[in-house]
């Protein structure tokens, strides 16, 4: 395991135990390399390279001795740790897909459509377009565009998390270019795909949006055949040939992806999720007030059914 890795967990740990607090000085460089067991030029070296994705700060002290210190604002150090964790462990790829759907998926289904993100995705879309467009820029900005998808929803750890994901899909999706059938034709369908979601987000169907980014988001990877239960896209796509009500609604199809068919199944166990946690004792209050309304509207148990709980329990 690299030192720099070591450091980082060692540093969550001390953390966690209450040891360190954010903006702490740290202990010497001798002490940190003998507590992750490491060298002192490696301890040296893995320090100077957290400082430079600011989980901390590097000063000088006497006799020129390296001192180092934790930063203090916890979101300025959280996107680097999350990216060298991401960077230095192997997920598997299913992994990176699920999660991506998770995070998009929710976001695009709280999506606000007067967001000033929808103006940097149709940037990114016109960007897109261009002929002269090199391969490795446009995955950059296929990635660009998903990051953007979760700005709309106005929750900035959702866009940090998925931006720490950001060089793991460019390395997997660049990687399938070579077993797509036709990469021109892969790189016109990912452009009407962005297309069709913006429009589905225009349009306040935030529900159509989010099953389109499911199935943009699987059929990526599916097209290259990389995943072992499906080699191809189904016809049931809800990008090809929408159904549309009396007045030209878009109504959504059934599920065309195992993903997006448990995206759309999760949305009504999340649906009554509060936006924001309650605040302290009153929101308390409230919860305990509904508690008791519905102990009080709820039939008592008949004395059979109480007399066998007392008998199973003592089993």
């Amino acid at each position: 395991m690299a030192t720099d890795r070591k450091i980082l967990q060692w540093l969550e740990s001390e953390l966690f135990d209450g040891a360190l607090v954010l903006g702490q000085q740290l202990p010497s460089e001798r002490r940190i390399a003998a507590a992750v067991g490491a060298s002192r030029s490696a301890t040296h070296e893995a320090l100077k390279s957290l400082e430079t994705m600011g989980v901390l700060r590097l000063y000088e002290g006497r006799r020129h001795q390296l001192i180092a210190q934790l930063v203090r604002e916890p979101a300025a150090s959280a996107g680097p740790a999350l990216k060298l964790h991401m960077a230095t462990a192997e997920y598997p790829l299913r992994d990176i897909v699920h999660t991506r759907v998770l995070l998009e998926t929710w976001a695009v289904r709280r999506a606000d459509r007067e967001h000033p993100a929808m103006r940097e995705l149709h940037a990114i879309m016109e960007e897109m377009d261009r002929d002269d467009l090199g391969l490795k820029d446009f995955h950059q900005l296929e990635v660009s565009f998903h990051v953007a998808l979760t700005r709309l929803a106005g929750n900035s750890l959702v866009t940090g998390l998925l931006t720490s994901l950001r060089d793991s899909i460019c390395e997997y999706t660049m990687s399938l270019v070579g077993y797509v059938p036709l990469w021109s034709a892969t790189a016109t369908r990912l452009r009407a795909e962005h297309r069709a979601i913006v429009a589905a987000l225009e349009a306040g169907d935030n529900e159509l949006a989010a099953r389109m980014v499911a199935e943009h988001i699987e059929g990526h990877y599916l097209e290259a055949g990389v995943d072992p239960d499906r080699k191809q896209r189904s016809s049931a796509s809800v990008f090809m040939q929408p159904q549309t009500d009396e007045e030209g609604k878009v109504q959504p199809r059934e599920n065309a992806s195992t993903l997006a068919g448990s995206v759309a199944d999760s949305r009504d166990s999340d649906a009554d999720l509060p936006d924001s946690a309650p605040a302290g004792e009153d929101g308390l209050e409230s919860f305990r007030a509904e508690d008791d309304a519905e102990d009080a509207d709820r039939p008592a148990a008949p004395a059979e059914a109480a007399d066998s709980g007392k008998a199973d329990s003592t089993l």
